[in-house]
C-alpha cells in the first residue's frame, strides 16, 4: 500500500476532536454518536496531565467511531478570561465527579452514560483506552435493551427499560435526566410487576420522613407494614436494602413495644453488604447496643 494512501486511511479512522462540549454535542446529534470527554486541571493536577498525553495520542483513537467527538475540558484553578469564555461553552457538561482526572461518556442527547473519576478508578479499568471501551459497551448494551423495549409492551417493556437503566448504574442520572424512561415504565407497567418503579423511585430520605411522621402519630404498625411491603420488592439493590433497614431501625427506636427489634434491623443492614460503609457502621452500632 502506498504511504500516502495508508496515511489517509489512518486519518479517516480518527475520531473528531472538538474544542468544547457545545460543539461536540451539536456534532453528536447530527451524526447520532456519543461524546467522550476527558477532564483535567492543567495548573494543579499533575496526574491528569500525564493521562492527557494518552488522550491526545493519535493511537488512542484506534478503533473508535471516526464520527464520535472527543473533548478535553481543562478545569483550571486560575482560569484566564479566555478560559472563562470557554467554560461557558462547557457549562452543560457537569457530571458529578469526585476528583480529577476523569473521563465520561454522554449519549447524543447529552445525557451521562458512565464516568470514572480519579487515577485509581481509571487505572482499575485498565487505563483510558479500556475505560472508554467499557463505557461504550455500557451504551451499546443500554441501547440494545431500549431498542427491544420499543418493540415490546407491558411487563416486558418495563423490564427492558429497567435493564437499560441498570446497565448504566446511575439511578435516574444527574438532575434526573432519565425521568422520561421512568415515565415510560409507569405507562407500560402501572402496577409495577417488574419492581423497577420501586427501585427507581426509592428515597431513603422519604422513608425516614415517613417513619418519623408515623411514629409521631402513633402509627408505628402502619409504618412497619409499608417498610415490609417495600422490602419484598425484587429489584432493590444492596444499598437500598441497607437504607430500608436503617429506616426500620429508626422506627423501632421510636416504638417502645418493639424497641428490642432495633438490633435485628442493624443485623439485617450488615447482612445485606457487610463490607460496605453502611454494613460496617451497622456492625459498630450493634456492638455499642450490646455493650
Amino acid at each position: 500500500m502506498r504511504p500516502l494512501l495508508f496515511l489517509a486511511l489512518v486519518t479517516a479512522a480518527h475520531a473528531a476532536r472538538l474544542p468544547d462540549f457545545t460543539a461536540a454535542l451539536e456534532h453528536a446529534k447530527a451524526e447520532h454518536t456519543p461524546v467522550a470527554v476527558y477532564f483535567h486541571g492543567s495548573d494543579w493536577n499533575k496526574p491528569g496531565e500525564k493521562l492527557l498525553a494518552v488522550w491526545n495520542d493519535p493511537r488512542f483513537e484506534s478503533g473508535l467511531d471516526p464520527a464520535m467527538p472527543l473533548v478535553a475540558i481543562d478545569r483550571k484553578e486560575a482560569p484566564s478570561p479566555a478560559d472563562e469564555e470557554l467554560a461557558k461553552r462547557n457549562a452543560a457538561c457537569d457530571p458529578p465527579l469526585r476528583s480529577l482526572p476523569a473521563v465520561a461518556l454522554f449519549d447524543s442527547d447529552g445525557r451521562l452514560v458512565a464516568s470514572l473519576a480519579g487515577t485509581p478508578e481509571i487505572e482499575k479499568a485498565g487505563g483510558l483506552p479500556r475505560a472508554l471501551a467499557g463505557m461504550l459497551a455500557v451504551l451499546k448494551d443500554r441501547d440494545l435493551a431500549w431498542e427491544r423495549a420499543r418493540k415490546s409492551s407491558g411487563l416486558q417493556r418495563a423490564n427492558l427499560l429497567g435493564s437499560g437503566l441498570d446497565r448504566m448504574n446511575l439511578g435516574l442520572g444527574p438532575k434526573n435526566v432519565y425521568q422520561t424512561v421512568l415515565e415510560e415504565m409507569k405507562k407500560a407497567d402501572p402496577k409495577d410487576q417488574s419492581g423497577y418503579l420501586a427501585k427507581y423511585t426509592f428515597s431513603s430520605r422519604a422513608l425516614l420522613d415517613m417513619v418519623i411522621k408515623r411514629a409521631e402519630a402513633g402509627e408505628q404498625a402502619e409504618a412497619e407494614k409499608e417498610l415490609a411491603t417495600l422490602a419484598r420488592q425484587p429489584r432493590l439493590d444492596k444499598k437500598q436494602l441497607q437504607e430500608l433497614h436503617a429506616a426500620r431501625f429508626a422506627l423501632y427506636q421510636r416504638w417502645p413495644d418493639k424497641k428490642n427489634q432495633s438490633r435485628r434491623a442493624l443485623e439485617d443492614m450488615r447482612r445485606a453488604d457487610p463490607k460496605s460503609d453502611l454494613g460496617r457502621a451497622a456492625n459498630r452500632y450493634a456492638d455499642q447496643l450490646e455493650r
